[in-house]
C-alpha cells in the first residue's frame, strides 16, 4: 500500500527515490507499475455505461437558475458600456470585486467547475496499426487519454467571490481527477459520475472550462447542458500567436511591429473583444499562400465567441484559465505515461473499463 500511495502523488522515477530514502526499498519502475496495478481494484470503482437521460435533466434543473450567467447577461445588455468597461478594466488591474472569506458570515451559493482535457500516450506498435494520427504518413504513435477534473468555489448569494486575504479568488483545494484511455462515449458517463460523487447535485450552478476541442463540448452538451462554458484563455492566447505567424510585417522594424500588433490582439482577447479582435487581424495582410488557413483559423474564435467573455468573467470572478486540468494532465499522463522508453497497451488498461479514483 505505502508504494501505491507514492506513486499516486509522484512520478514513479520520484517514488522510487522516496520510497528508497524513506524505506530502504530499491524498486524499479516496473515493479511499482505492477505493485500500484494489482492494489487498484480497492481504490475504484465502476461507473455505469451509460447515464439515463432523466438523471442528467434532473441534475441539470438543480442549476438552471445560474446566478452568475444572470451577472454576465446584465453586464453585456447593460446600457452603460462605459461603466462596464470600467470594471472591467479595474478588475484586470486589481482583481474583481468581492469580499473576504473570513469576514463574510452570509449565504453562500456553491459552483462546481468541471474541466476536461485530452493527451497522447504512447502505445505499441502493434496496437496502433491501420490507426489513423498525425505522423507526416498518417499513422498514429499515441492513443488519447482523456482526464477529467471537478473542484468548488463559493460566491456570495448575489454571485460576487468570496477572496483570500491577499485579495485572490478563494478556491476549493479538494481537486477531484479522473480518467480513462477509453473513447470519448465512455468519458462522458465517467466524468459526469465523477461530479455526481463530488457534489454536482447540490452545486447552485456548474461552470465547465475546456480548450475548444469539439468532444470537449460535446461531452459539456450532453452531460453539463445548463452548465456556463469557457475556453481556457492560454490556449486562446496561444491560437492568436498561430494566427499573428500567419500574416506579414514586412520593413526594417517588421519584428517589432509583428510584437505589437500580437500584444494588442491579446488585450482585445483579453478584455472579451473578440470580434474587435478578429477585424484587427483582418486588416493586416497574409502571408503568401495563408489565406486559408489564416480564415480556418478564425473558425475556432468565430465557433467559441460565446464561450469567450474573459472580461466579464474576470470582473465576476470566474475562472478562465484551466490550469488545474494542465496540471493533472502534466502529473497523471505525462510524469506516469510518458518516460523514456515507455509504450503502452491500450488494450490492457481497458481491462479497468471506465473506473477512476475516489
Amino acid at each position: 500500500m505505502s508504494v501505491a500511495l507514492a506513486c499516486a502523488e509522484n512520478s514513479y522515477e520520484m517514488s522510487m527515490e522516496l520510497l528508497e530514502h524513506l524505506a530502504g526499498w530499491k524498486l524499479n519502475a516496473m515493479t511499482e507499475f505492477r505493485i500500484t496495478d494489482s492494489v487498484g481494484s480497492e481504490f475504484v470503482k465502476e461507473t455505469p455505461e451509460a447515464i439515463d437521460e432523466f438523471i442528467i435533466s434532473a441534475v441539470a434543473e438543480n442549476s438552471s437558475e445560474n446566478i452568475l450567467k444572470t451577472r454576465i447577461d446584465e453586464m453585456k445588455n447593460c446600457d452603460n458600456q462605459e461603466e462596464v468597461e470600467e470594471i472591467i478594466r479595474k478588475s484586470i488591474i486589481d482583481g474583481p470585486d468581492g469580499v473576504s472569506r473570513s469576514d463574510y458570515t452570509g449565504p453562500t451559493i456553491k459552483v462546481m467547475y468541471v474541466e476536461s482535457d485530452g493527451s497522447g500516450v504512447p502505445g505499441r506498435k502493434n496496437e496502433l496499426l491501420g490507426v489513423k494520427g498525425r505522423q507526416s504518413d498518417g499513422s498514429a504513435k499515441t492513443f488519447e487519454a482523456k482526464i477529467g477534473a471537478v473542484f468548488t468555489m463559493e460566491y456570495t448569494k448575489d454571485g460576487r467571490p468570496l477572496l483570500t486575504e491577499k485579495g485572490e479568488i478563494y478556491r476549493d483545494k479538494q481537486i477531484k481527477y479522473t480518467g480513462t484511455v477509453r473513447k470519448v462515449d465512455d468519458f462522458g458517463p465517467l466524468l459526469f459520475q465523477h461530479a455526481i460523487d463530488n457534489g454536482l447535485e447540490s452545486a447552485d450552478a456548474v461552470v465547465f472550462l475546456g480548450d475548444g476541442a469539439k468532444w470537449v463540448w460535446n461531452t459539456q452538451q450532453k452531460y453539463f447542458p445548463n452548465a456556463l462554458t469557457g475556453v481556457d484563455l492560454y490556449h486562446a492566447i496561444e491560437k492568436v500567436g498561430k494566427i499573428v505567424d500567419l500574416l506579414q510585417f514586412k520593413g526594417r522594424n517588421g519584428t517589432e511591429r509583428k510584437v505589437q500588433f500580437k500584444d494588442e490582439c491579446i488585450d482585445l482577447l483579453s478584455h472579451g473583444k473578440i470580434n474587435e479582435m478578429l477585424d484587427k487581424l483582418n486588416t493586416q495582410p497574409r502571408k503568401n499562400g495563408m489565406e486559408n488557413k489564416f480564415d480556418k483559423s478564425k473558425d475556432y474564435f468565430l465557433n467559441n465567441v460565446d464561450r469567450m467573455n474573459y472580461g466579464i468573467f474576470n470582473a465576476l470572478g470566474i475562472f478562465v484559465g484551466s490550469g488545474v486540468i494542465e496540471a493533472g494532465v502534466k502529473v497523471i499522463v505525462g510524469n506516469r505515461m510518458k518516460n523514456a522508453g515507455m509504450h503502452w497497451s491500450c488494450a490492457a488498461t481497458k481491462r479497468a473499463r471506465s473506473r477512476y479514483l475516489k
